[in-house]
């Protein structure tokens, strides 16, 4: 494999990094905080395939420590994305000095690498020598599962908030963040494919070594290229939660008597004003209607049926559906006429609801008639 075209690739994706980082700190539109953290993360990974770059060409900088501080760069990868997924599912958080805290593994590492006896970069060939103690690969190992940690964090953020919205609104599709579960999975991939490269070394092959290199800087290119897109193209359509509403509607107070008197009052509303109907439907909303808090008809809907009020509400759509087509005499008329005329305005959602209920997709069920 010709290490000059591995070489012009890396330098390519390294400039490209630098680019967008550099936009993204500077753009002005949107969320100025997230595009600052967004921005920083890509220069910080330019920095490292920048460095590669010149390691796998045996090129020493003047000033070494440029080419050493980036060793620990994946200390910081975690920590930003997981302030990230904050700043954009959290419509009132904040950094804070407490945010630097943050830091003190990445600084406590460094101080050390720098303050070791060698602090020379490492060359290629230095690597595929494969001359490293047990102590190399163990902190290498340390660093990766750092990182794991936030990442989980991260996804732990997401669960929780589509845990929130799924109990407050009957239509999810346009804020449940897909392009951020996408972003995590896809980052989440590249540093599986960067921990393999770092300890492939222990084959001692160098065609092995290149291949994994290679399958690294394309899954960087297609993050970049991927999710960065996805990311800086989703609309400003949802103002997020605030992170006090992760709490709100775990739990609330209500007895078990209490619960099923509102159930039964919540079924009578069902039956006799259909509000499944609209669209827009709320948990605010419809808890209005029957002059409930939205945390206790929460808990009512969690606890008596097993299901967000998403799911609840979904329900019964799905059922008014079936019982449109079923008692439809317009042989002309579309499941997605009756998927609108029961309330849904997302057909991925409809076709999702209605397998979860049914069991049958709603052509299948259809074709069933």
């Amino acid at each position: 494999m010709d290490l000059n075209l591995i070489s012009y690739l890396s330098f390519l994706i390294a400039f490209q990094l630098l680019f967008v980082g550099i936009f993204l700190v500077t753009h002005k539109k949107g969320k100025r905080r997230n595009n600052i953290l967004l921005g920083v993360l890509f220069i910080l990974i330019s920095w490292n395939i920048g460095d590669l770059t010149l390691r796998m060409n045996d090129v020493v900088l003047q000033w070494e420590f440029l080419q050493i501080i980036d060793d620990g760069f994946l200390l910081l990868y975690g920590p930003i994305i997981y302030l990230y997924t904050q700043g954009v599912i959290f419509s009132d958080f904040k950094l804070s000095p407490r945010s630097l805290l943050h830091l003190i593994p990445f600084l406590l590492f460094t101080l050390l690498v720098l303050t070791s006896e060698k602090i020379s970069p490492i060359t290629s060939e230095e690597i595929l020598q494969n001359d490293f103690n047990w102590q190399f690969y163990l902190g290498s190992g340390l660093l990766y599962m750092h990182f794991f940690i936030y990442l989980g964090l991260a996804y732990r953020l997401m669960r929780n908030y589509r845990q929130v919205i799924k109990n407050k609104y009957s239509q999810i599709d346009q804020i449940n963040l897909d392009w951020l579960s996408f972003s995590l999975n896809t980052f989440g991939l590249l540093t599986i494919v960067s921990l393999i490269h770092n300890f492939v070394t222990l084959t001692q092959d160098r065609s092995v070594f290149l291949i994994t290199l290679v399958l690294l800087l394309f899954f960087i290119f297609y993050f970049v290229n991927r999710v960065v897109l996805k990311a800086l193209r989703q609309p400003e359509i949802f103002a997020g939660i605030s992170q006090s509403e992760v709490i709100k509607y775990q739990g609330s107070t209500l007895t078990a008597n209490q619960v099923e008197e509102h159930k039964e009052k919540l079924l009578a509303l069902i039956q006799r004003e259909r509000p499944y109907l609209n669209p827009e439907i709320s948990l605010a909303g419809l808890s209005k209607k029957l002059s409930l808090s939205p945390k206790h008809l929460s808990q009512v809907i969690n606890q008596s049926f097993e299901k967000s009020f998403f799911d609840f509400i979904n329900s019964f759509r799905v059922r008014e559906v079936q019982r449109i087509l079923k008692d439809s005499r317009d042989e002309k008329l579309t499941v997605l006429e009756a998927m609108y005329e029961a309330g849904f305005n997302s057909k991925s959602s409809f076709n999702t609801a209605f397998k979860k209920e049914t069991g049958q997709t709603p052509t299948e069920f259809r074709k069933s008639l």
